[in-house]
């Protein structure tokens, strides 16, 4: 299937991931308000923890490997059966020190419900095989799950929360929501791969996966700590209003790294059959990606955050207004990392420099938020969690130069910088002519994104800008 196939696929799935929570959590956090949403995140954040480290670094391994042997048809059903057996053992141990924490720790048992049934995400985290269907190129099929499964949960959620004591059903919503899509990739694998339960060979994926699992540890920490510390130092308000200002900060960063997960599998051939000048193609179509989006979706989630916020989280998360502005950056931190590390040091074989880049992120991260969070709270988490990402990206960017004869136009990030300064006039004008919130967001997002992308393309002559543009006229057969 063609790259211009699947990213149009892989555009619709990671769509459907982003209406998702912008639907959800704007009903919901009115409904429950900054506590019960506070709840709920942290034992869902507690339970995928847990998931995460028992991938054990599976799904960047399993894209990668996948890739390489996907015309195999007995080669891949050897290497897939390895793999998930691997994880269902991991999730059992993981299982295992999730229910010994929440039992002997007495923090847990105020909400002890709710983490029980985290457990039940915990255990099904070998069912979590996107990676596999990635690595085949099956994005199609990602795409309908997810639309379907989402699609769903939205609907479930408008019949059954209609009030702050509608808290558990909430959080079982939210469990059906990932378990849904986890089961559905089980029946899925039917006529795709057999399993084999004979002459497997576990031990030989152990030591790519120990180094993968480091990183897979190091990124949950610094990914995850701040929701974690804010729990355990703070108040369920306060992780209430961060998780307000990550969601939708972190909304945006699927759409920005689409075409990256798309070019995975094909930047792994590359690399395997020695295309020096496709990898160099790829890997400069992704980074011209990144910049282009990144970049004005952090400046519009720094200038109009009040707005946002108001629009999906309700007025009673207005404290999460600076969070928000803090939080902006990571969009463009983290697309830049996507391309250092998941498309290019992993595919290339150099998982263990990544490895060190999300350890000195991890170090960062840590120290930051025990500092930043008793002092700042949730505003003291989102800085933290920038300069964490900022850490993992810059040190993996110089692993990159150092092992790999890549190229980076990084005066697309001038370009963009100076392009996206249009939003401030506007963002001043708009705020005194249009009084109601709504309006003045969607009337911000479509002026700024046309002026943007005409500057993009009159002043710049940015390339991809211009072959959407031509495509579009085409279509339109002006």
């Amino acid at each position: 299937m063609s790259i211009k196939r699947n990213f149009l696929h892989n555009i619709l799935f990671i769509l459907s991931n982003i209406l998702f929570p912008i639907i959800t959590f704007s009903y919901t956090s009115r409904i429950l308000g900054p506590e019960g949403i506070g709840k709920v995140q942290f034992a869902v954040s507690f339970a995928q923890y847990f998931v995460l480290v028992a991938a054990l670094g599976i799904p960047a391994y399993g894209v990668r490997e996948i890739a390489k042997i996907r015309g195999d048809k007995n080669k891949l059903n050897k290497l897939f059966s390895e793999l998930i057996t691997i994880n269902i053992i991991t999730s059992l141990v993981s299982l295992i020190i999730y229910a010994v924490i929440i039992y002997f720790f007495k923090w847990f048992h105020q909400d002890i419900f709710f983490f029980i049934l985290g457990g039940i995400i915990v255990l099904s985290g070998f069912s979590v095989i996107d990676w596999f269907f990635i690595g085949i190129e099956q994005f199609h099929f990602l795409s309908i799950r997810s639309l379907i499964i989402k699609g769903v949960a939205i609907i479930s959620l408008f019949l059954f929360i209609k009030t702050p004591k509608d808290l558990l059903v909430y959080f079982l919503i939210t469990i059906f929501s990932i378990l849904g899509s986890n089961f559905w990739n089980l029946f899925n694998l039917n006529g795709l791969v057999s399993i084999q339960i004979k002459k497997l060979e576990l031990k030989k994926h152990l030591p790519v996966l120990f180094t993968l699992f480091s990183t897979s540890i190091t990124i949950s920490i610094y990914t995850m700590v701040d929701i974690l510390f804010l729990g355990f130092q703070t108040d369920n308000r306060a992780v209430g209003y961060y998780s307000a200002a990550i969601k939708i900060t972190k909304i945006a960063i699927p759409l920005i790294v689409s075409l990256g997960t798309v070019l995975i599998p094909k930047i792994t051939q590359s690399i395997v059959s020695k295309d020096d000048d496709l990898l160099q193609r790829l890997t400069k179509h992704s980074f011209s990606f990144i910049c282009l989006l990144a970049i004005p979706t952090s400046f519009g989630l720094f200038l109009f955050a009040p707005e946002i916020i108001i629009v999906f989280s309700g007025t009673q998360f207005i404290e999460a207004i600076p969070t928000l502005q803090l939080a902006a950056p990571l969009v463009f931190l983290i697309g830049l990392g996507s391309i250092f590390g998941p498309q290019l040091l992993i595919p290339s074989g150099n998982e263990k420099s990544y490895f060190i880049s999300t350890v000195f992120g991890m170090i960062t991260s840590v120290i930051l938020n025990l500092i930043l969070i008793r002092i700042f709270r949730d505003k003291g988490a989102a800085i933290a969690t920038v300069l964490g990402e900022f850490i993992v990206s810059i040190t993996a960017y110089y692993f990159v130069r150092k092992k790999m004869r890549l190229n980076f136009n990084w005066y697309l990030v001038s370009n963009a910088f100076l392009s996206s300064l249009v939003f401030i006039p506007i963002e001043i004008f708009l705020k005194y002519s249009i009084s109601d919130t709504p309006i003045r967001l969607i009337v911000a997002i479509i002026s700024c994104a046309f002026i943007y992308f005409t500057i993009q393309l009159i002043i710049f002559k940015e390339i991809q800008i211009r072959e959407i543009y031509l495509k579009s006229l085409k279509i339109l057969k002006f």
